[in-house]
């Protein structure tokens, strides 16, 4: 999406102002084991264990281990390192030691502290400091390479030292040597076990207990939570939490025995013997948990990925017991999983498998187990029955199941609906269905199906990088559609596979490849659906040019041979997943070469469309066939929608780049020309890359004589004709399909006609029936055909591929009105020959044919005498008792119904008749004796009899004014809203399958005030808003009053904002943020929006004259337009409104927005969403009220009476708000005799060397810095408070820069500093040196030599002692003692006494010798600077009056090592 103009929203930009956030480092090591003991309290939704991770370092630099935990308690204090050596081929464990640690919960950055004040305003605050935290990595370590480049913790938030706690680091010898040259198995390893305890209480991400709280009366289990974004992992248990990264695992889980420990309810008959009455100790609330006797006996048991390898009671508590697990091969940690609870277990395998299949089986024959909580038994039954068929048609198709078992969990609360994981599934109970249920029951086994094959792909075979995500994830859905196509039929896979093409084409604009949507899936949820989709059409139509080009060897034989050999080999890098491998394999296979196609379909992103024009060339007797790829002119950006609002924001934040539109898609291609005699004839093309996007083709053309007549073929079929053997076979099947309703009286009552002399010799004239672009489903196109009407007849007619008779339905649905059409489509409805998806979307066509001119309302006509043709008795609307037997009869009477309420006449509502129709099917509708039940069917007519009452376009405010509904309009209103307040009422007794009617109901009423057919009554949906109503039901009022403009109402958003955060189930909080971002995606589109439209023109003014829209309105309008299309656009208009229209309650909403990001409960997921939604709605806050706790202080005082015997005193505590003493800033002249302070005793490791600055006298002044003690920060750790003066500038013979001697241990003089004027405080405003100064400026020399301790005659160089501690023994001094000036870079003599004068914080009277401890050392550099570049002599005159002399007091640590002898000066 482009910018709209203007700034760029903040929301859009990524850029923080801070500086980005780097990929972290690849550490070089790896993760062999991790072995996890894990105790389960219930009662305090908490866990406690340990985890021993055993680490492989294969470099001597590795001194630490970084490891990721979030939301845990980590017991640093108890971390152990243990090094493991090998031993006579065995590993032998050293000593335990504790190990240095340092551990920071990234969780916290999450939350702020309290006295920040942050509001809703501070979303940009809270993002910044959570950044790290929602930070993904751009790059990717191959999982193949793994243990030969290191892992990538997601937060290394504990880092473990292999030291050991308080252990010096040794002196080592460091051979520099090459590591890129060295062989993985040449590199030194070490093993190292770390021991990490634990306890995780309350969590928000990673697990989620159910049934533990008050008035939750479920069943209590717990399970583990799973993401596609790293992260979640570490919030289980300490771990590396890293995709690639697998190892060996032993998870050993101890939890309660019966349902009645877990929530610490004993039985009545233990209460009284209870020995430590542990049992009695409910929890606050406990009375809301009181769980039924039985209930109580009910045993928990644990489900976990891998194979149960010990079962034991707990040898310190009786009433747990211990549950060890351990998966068969190496896995990475988002891959395991365990759920807890009083499951019940069915053995699938066992009930469902025949015996003929166990018999070929053999060992291969696969266990499946499914566990469920109690009392849905029979409906797991029925819902996992096709599991064990599945598992047997993939071991018979591509290779045995890699993993022991498989275990299938239901649960509560999911937030998906399905899980995959290590040879485990865990499925949402929302799926579970009965045996009367058969609305749900295909897509529901394709959701379960999906997750077995996931074993082979996904879990067993990983990607590479994120990027192959596709290529598993595709693989997975192709053997889960084999599967489908297996149990539905060949029509039912090829319709769904054309339905799932032609959708791919409308929304694959502008999205990213996919190979570039792998690592961005964890943005949305619609990210992975479309993956999904794409990479299952792509390798459908893979698989058929695969099968063409190697004449049977298509991608099933390829990934038999492929999921062998990773069998076989049984290695870490056979089961490993590339895309650019997979390529090679399948080229190798089926000698094709696929490389155009990656780049095509995988790298590439878009859909071709084709422009088709064929010509029949009678000379040369050939069909000219011309082929235009026009994808980039015809696909265009479609309109923002509120369920992708969302989605767009977060993707154009995280700086997604839209894929390229691949401009020509080349490949096979089979064109079939079915011609004049009905002999269909297959030619092969090919599009080749050196092409441009218009290809030609001439296709030869075999028939040598005229083309029969359409008409003269019926009438020999109705004549008798078909009673003899038909010719041939094609004769047979020429017009088998859409023959009926053929006689007169059939076409007077369903008002059919033939097509008209003149269309008919027309046809004659053809010299073919019709052509088939892409005849074999090669491709995922779009075809824009220039073909006559009747050629798509007989298309529909003739050819029996399911994918041709689609696409005729698809040209007749959007082609011309004709009552021809109308006729040819009623009679592929109610020919049951026909597939029951060409007879549902003939249904669908049929309402449009409603609008023929001349023959009104013909198509709903026809529609209303199919379906009481077909399901009602003679000449009624009444309808037979339901008999759901026959499928595929009850999808086309429920596609009828839906048609029927979508036709409208001129005045675009839906006739009277078609709403009569509707309602007589709710009222009279009759499900004694049928074996299914009717609750879809129900919902269904709710929801058709709403559709029917909403116009299909508003009518303006005059025409609502002028036109009043007629009595008869309204009575129909009432019925129809009485009946849908009976199908409420009635589930309230009678509960419907998931409450779909109650669903149903809300539904209708939503869209009914939404079109303003029934005035809104808010009311009508908050009722059903309460806790303990189903969770589908909760989320459908609160989507119905968000779409009614509800959510800005002050009260409605702060409750449902309170709702979000508090409410215990992820799911109902997954779907209120979803339904947030739509209401804030309707108010940014205008659909709430107030418009006021200009004043009529004045009475004055001319009757007749007609005026146009206003500048302004047009303005508005294209603003309005720019809304749908620019989600820039977008966002600045939702900002004016809030600005502008909801501006007098901002206070309420910032408060619920606050409150609500404030919560301790919320995952990540869940907080970057609502940071989103807050960066929608409120401008980013221009100040920050920060607020300091006062120092608190105590008063004492005594009271008058005084007693002999004690002393009493009252102490009263109070905060003060003054300091202790008047803070006043330093003077401006200091007194002329300031009292010099002894100074600080000085480190032993540091030295003090001071730089004097000679300049022109000035008037004599004194500046002491105050700041000294005030900032120690300044000073270092040490703090030296010191002052010194300036030497005499008169004593220095030349104008040029001083330099010190080299000094005699060998070392380079310190360079001095720079003669720029240096500040007079530390102000922190320039960058300094490691070292730290202190510079004190003075204008009287005298003053210098009285803070030096010297004579005010002393010359220059005098020699003054250091300020150490007490005197010790003097030393021949060498050069560092010595303090020269050397004019022309020469040393200067030294003059004087050469006394050693102590300065006035010392007491010793010569300098120590230097030592092995060196003690603080003085040196007296001189160096005059001068504005202009003086001589040698000149006088110190010539200085500028306005340089004061500077004293700067440098203070640096120097290492303590041995003093060299001193080297003699030259």
């Amino acid at each position: 999406m482009g910018d709209a103009g203007g700034e760029r929203h903040p929301l859009l930009d990524a850029d923080d102002g801070l500086p980005p956030i780097s990929d972290g480092p690849v550490y070089e090591y790896f993760i062999v084991k991790q072995e996890v003991n894990l105790d389960v309290n219930f009662r305090d939704r908490r866990i406690d264990g340990t985890a021993d991770i055993y680490v492989v370092t294969f470099s001597e630099k590795v001194e630490e281990v970084v490891i990721d935990a979030a939301h845990c308690e980590i017991d640093t204090e108890n971390i152990t390192v243990t090094e493991i050596r090998e031993s006579q081929g065995e590993a032998v464990e050293g000593q335990q030691r504790k190990a240095a640690t340092d551990y920071v919960d990234p969780y916290k950055r999450l939350s702020h502290p309290e006295h920040w004040n942050w509001r809703a305003e501070h979303h940009d605050l809270r993002r910044m400091r959570a950044r790290e935290i929602f930070h993904t990595r751009k790059s990717d370590v191959a999982a193949e390479t793994r243990e030969l480049v290191g892992c990538t913790p997601v937060y290394g938030s504990l880092k473990v030292s292999l030291r050991g706690k308080g252990e010096q680091e040794r002196p080592r010898l460091i051979i520099r040597k090459s590591m890129s040259n060295l062989d993985g198995t040449e590199r030194v390893h070490k093993q190292f076990k770390i021991h990490v305890p634990f306890y995780n209480k309350d969590p928000r991400d990673g697990l989620h207990f159910v049934g533990v709280d008050q008035l939750d009366s479920r069943f209590t289990h717990m399970y583990t939570r799973h993401s596609i974004q790293p992260g979640t992992a570490s919030c289980m248990f300490p771990c590396v939490d890293d995709h690639g990264a697998r190892c060996d695992w032993r998870i050993s889980l101890k939890f309660p025995k019966t349902l009645g420990d877990a929530l610490q309810q004993a039985l009545l008959t233990q209460r009284d013997t209870a020995v430590n009455g542990a049992h009695d100790k409910a929890h606050v609330g406990g009375e809301d948990l009181k769980l039924a006797e039985e209930d109580k006996l009910r045993e928990m048991t644990a489900v976990c990925s891998g194979f149960l390898m010990e079962e034991s009671v707990d040898p310190k508590d009786d009433r747990k017991k211990i549950m060890v697990f351990e998966p068969e091969k190496k896995v990475s940690v988002q891959k395991l999983g365990f759920a807890i609870g009083p499951f019940e277990h069915i053995d699938l395998s066992s009930e469902f498998r025949s015996e003929e299949n166990e018999v070929k089986l053999g060992m291969s024959a696969l266990k499946i187990h499914a566990y469920c909580l109690p009392g849905r038994g029979d409906w797991v039954r029925h819902t996992a029955a096709p599991l064990t068929n599945a598992a047997d048609f993939y071991t018979y198709t591509f290779a045995k199941y890699p993993f022991e078992n498989f275990k299938i969990c239901f649960l509560d609360d999911m937030d998906s609906d399905t899980v995959a994981l290590h040879s485990l599934a865990f499925v949402s109970n929302r799926l579970l269905f009965p045996d009367d249920i058969m609305d749900t029951e295909v897509d529901v086994t394709r959701t379960i199906v999906f997750t077995l094959a996931y074993q082979w792909i996904g879990i067993n075979m990983i990607p590479n990088t994120r990027n192959d995500l596709w290529l598993v994830l595709g693989v997975a859905h192709y053997m889960t559609e084999l599967f489908m196509k297996k149990i539905c039929g060949n029509n039912e896979h090829r319709f769904r596979m054309k339905t799932l093409s032609d959708k791919l084409i409308e929304i694959d604009v502008g999205r990213p490849s996919l190979w570039d949507l792998g690592p961005v899936l964890h943005l949305n949820e619609a990210e992975m659906d479309f993956m999904a989709m794409k990479a299952t059409v792509v390798f459908f139509i893979l698989d058929k040019r695969m099968l063409k080009a190697s004449s049977g060897f298509g991608l099933t034989r390829t990934l038999q041979k492929f999921l062998t050999k990773a069998q076989v080999e049984s290695s870490d890098k056979s089961t490993i997943l590339d895309t650019e491998k997979f390529r090679f394999t399948c080229q190798k296979g089926s000698k094709y070469s696929l490389e155009t196609f990656w780049n095509q379909w995988v790298y590439s992103a878009g859909c071709p469309r084709f422009d088709v024009k064929a010509k029949f060339n009678k000379k040369r007797l050939c069909v000219e066939l011309t082929l235009s790829q026009i994808q980039y002119q015809v696909a265009k950006q479609p309109q923002l929608d509120k369920d992708d609002f969302l989605r767009i924001i977060k993707e154009t934040r995280s700086g997604i780049k839209n894929g390229e539109m691949q401009p020509l898609f080349t490949g096979p291609m089979t064109i079939r020309i079915h011609e004049a005699d009905g002999t269909p004839y297959d030619h092969m093309v090919e599009i080749r890359e050196d092409g441009s996007r218009t290809t030609k083709f001439e296709i030869p053309y075999n028939t040598k004589y005229k083309r029969l007549k359409r008409t003269r073929r019926l009438k020999e079929k109705n004549t008798g004709a078909n009673a003899d053997a038909a010719e041939n076979a094609d004769d047979a099947l020429l017009y088998c399909l859409g023959d009926v309703l053929q006689s007169a009286d059939d076409q007077r009552d369903w008002e059919l006609i033939d097509w008209d002399p003149e269309t008919e010799r027309k046809m004659d004239q053809e010299s073919y029936e019709w052509i088939r672009i892409d005849a074999d489903f090669e491709w995922a196109c779009s075809m824009k055909h220039t073909l006559e009407p009747y050629m798509y007849v007989s298309q529909l007619q003739q050819d029996r591929d399911v994918v041709a008779q689609q696409d005729a339905i698809l040209y007749l649905a959007r082609g011309p009105l004709h009552p021809i059409a109308s006729g040819f489509l009623v009679r592929t409805l109610v020919d049951r020959r026909y597939f029951h998806g060409i007879r549902t979307m003939a249904a669908e066509a049929l309402p449009r044919q409603a609008n023929i001119k001349d023959i009104p309302m013909l198509g709903l006509r026809q529609l209303m005498r199919a379906f009481r043709e077909m399901f009602c008795f003679e000449q009624t609307n009444q309808p037979y008792p339901n008999d759901f037997s026959d499928k595929k009869q009850y999808n086309v009477r429920c596609a009828i119904i839906k048609a029927i309420a979508q036709v409208r006449d001129y005045t675009h509502r839906c006739p009277l008749e078609a709403r009569r129709f509707i309602l007589d099917q709710l009222r009279y509708n009759n499900n004694e004796g049928n074996p299914f039940s009717d609750h879809f069917y129900i919902a269904m007519l709710v929801k058709a009899l709403a559709t029917s009452l909403i116009p299909s376009q508003q009518d303006d405010w005059i025409t609502r004014q002028n036109k009043a509904p007629s009595d008869e309009e309204r009575q129909f209103l009432e019925e129809a809203l009485e009946q849908i307040e009976r199908i409420l009422r009635r589930d309230e007794w009678t509960n419907s399958y998931q409450n779909v009617w109650t669903i149903a109901g809300l539904d209708a009423k939503q869209r009914l005030m939404k079109a303003e057919v029934i005035p809104k009554h808010y009311p009508d949906f908050a009722q059903y808003l309460l806790d303990g109503t189903l969770d589908l039901i909760r989320v459908k009022a609160f989507d119905a009053l968000v779409d009614l403009g509800a959510l800005m109402d002050p009260s409605f958003f702060t409750f449902f904002l309170y709702c979000l955060t508090t409410d215990r189930s992820p799911y109902v909080r997954k779907m209120l943020i979803q339904s947030m971002a739509r209401g804030l995606a309707a108010i940014a589109f205008g659909e709430h929006s107030r418009v006021v439209k200009d004043e009529p023109a004045a009475d004055d003014a001319d009757p007749l004259l007609l005026i146009q829209d206003s500048a302004e309105e047009v303005e508005a309008r294209k603003q309005m337009f720019a809304r749908r299309e620019n989600i820039e656009a977008a966002l600045k208009a939702l900002r004016k409104e809030m600005e502008e229209t909801y501006a007098k309650d901002d206070r309420h909403f910032s408060t619920a927005m606050r409150k609500a990001l404030d919560h301790p409960a919320l995952g990540r997921e869940e907080v970057e969403s609502l940071l989103d939604l807050a960066a929608m709605m409120f401008e980013e806050a221009r100040s920050w009220i920060l607020t300091l706790t006062l120092p608190k202080a105590w008063r004492v005082e005594r009271p008058a009476q005084k007693f002999s015997d004690r002393l009493l005193m009252h102490f009263k505590s109070y905060y003060r708000t003054k300091p202790k003493g008047a803070i006043t800033p330093p003077p401006a002249a200091p007194s002329p005799a300031p009292e010099v302070k002894k100074a600080a005793p000085l480190a032993r490791t540091s030295s003090i060397k001071i730089h004097t600055k000679a300049a022109t006298p000035h008037r004599p002044s004194v500046s002491l810095p105050q700041a000294t003690e005030a900032t120690p920060g300044a000073l270092g750790t040490n703090g030296v408070g010191a002052a010194a003066g300036s030497g005499d500038a008169s004593s220095i013979p030349s104008a040029k820069r001083a330099r010190v001697d080299k000094e005699s241990s060998g070392s380079p003089a310190p360079k001095r500093p720079k003669t720029e004027s240096q500040p007079s405080s530390f102000d922190g405003e320039k960058p300094w040196k490691k070292r730290r100064m202190i510079t004190l400026k003075t204008g009287d020399p005298s003053r210098l030599a009285v803070l030096l301790g010297q004579q005010p005659s002393a010359p220059a160089n005098g020699r003054t002692a250091l300020p150490t501690k007490a005197p010790k023994e003097s030393s021949p001094a060498s050069s560092k003692d010595s303090i020269t000036a050397k004019p022309a870079r020469k040393p200067l003599p030294s003059g004087g006494d050469g006394t050693r004068r102590p300065l006035p914080n010392g007491s010793g009277s010569a300098m120590s010798p230097p030592s092995t401890q060196s003690t603080p050392k003085v040196s007296l550099n001189t160096n005059v600077s001068s504005a202009s570049s003086s001589k040698a002599g000149s006088p110190p005159t010539a200085t500028p009056v306005s340089a004061k002399p500077k004293i700067k007091i440098i203070r640096k640590p120097s290492a303590p090592q041995a003093q060299p002898s001193p080297r003699p000066e030259s």
